[in-house]
């Protein structure tokens, strides 16, 4: 296992690290598509091509994720996607899928999946098929997809245009040729506690998705790894923060949540009129 850095402004893996961390030992890269932004896929697909290496893509939270106008999920050699209740696209229980365009590699995961080949058991596998339920629901809530992430691009342009100039708060930055379908909005910000604290007290809920980088868990311990090793990630894990994000929401609720935190700020009140008045017109 071998973790590389991410980009400062769109929490995806960085190329550039990937090529500095390449050995003779690397057989593949997984390139996480975060918060749901497409990553670099150009930069990422020409590391692997130049070293021959496989790609297994984690479209977890990126559904309908687009790099140059082609999906995540049809770059590398496979790709996985979850259908956890909360993602874009969710079950009303655990569920996931991997997809591949390579034939005998979709046979391989059949059978890994269904106990080593149910009936042949040709390796050890697993048991982890999909319940039929969970299908039925994911096929109806399908067809909704597309406008759920619509309606997450527009609540994330909303937040985008209030945001701007109150405080310190960066909003998320969407990088060159791709676009985020916004499973999270996620802010940065120098005075993230404090802020949560206060959004707490105003019964706003926040999340901190992820307090830590993944090197720095225990889990990893042994990789003996220090912040040094990370400075993009260990930089942002204490400066993110998800602010509310539902296809749902209103702008009136996202008025709500940005004065609150222009009020944390101390912003004038002639800021909070302009954000009102802006919410009003969107």
């Amino acid at each position: 296992m071998v973790f590389c850095d991410t980009n400062e402004e769109t929490f995806t893996i960085d190329p550039d690290d990937i090529e500095r961390k390449i050995t003779p030992a690397t057989v593949g890269i997984i390139p996480v598509h975060l918060y749901g932004q497409a990553a670099d896929m150009g930069a990422i697909m020409a590391v692997a091509k130049s070293h021959n290496l496989w790609i297994i893509e984690d479209c977890a939270q990126a559904h309908l994720a687009r790099y140059k106008g082609q999906y995540v999920g049809t770059f590398g050699n496979a790709a996985t996607f979850s259908f956890y209740p909360g993602n874009n696209l969710g079950a009303y229980g655990d569920a996931g899928c991997a997809v591949t365009n390579d034939d005998r590699l979709a046979d391989w995961m059949e059978s890994f999946a269904r106990h080593g080949g149910k009936g042949d058991h040709v390796m050890e596998g697993i048991n982890s098929h999909m319940d039929g339920l969970q299908a039925a629901i994911l096929n109806a809530k399908l067809p909704h997809l597309h406008a759920w992430t619509e309606a997450r691009c527009r609540i994330a342009a909303c937040y985008d245009d209030l945001l701007e100039e109150v405080g310190d708060v960066i909003t998320p930055r969407v990088g060159p040729s791709r676009n985020h379908v916004y499973h999270l909005y996620v802010i940065r910000t120098e005075n993230r506690d404090a802020l949560r604290e206060h959004l707490t007290q105003a019964g706003i809920s926040t999340v901190l998705n992820y307090p830590k980088a993944l090197p720095f868990y225990p889990a990893y311990a042994y990789l003996s790894h220090a912040p040094k090793d990370f400075p993009v990630a260990c930089f942002n894990q204490s400066r993110i923060l998800s602010l509310p994000m539902y296809p749902e929401i209103t702008k009136e609720m996202i008025a709500h949540i940005v004065e609150c935190i222009a009020s944390f700020f101390q912003e004038p009140d002639n800021i909070l009129l302009e954000v009102v008045q802006l919410a009003e017109h969107r």
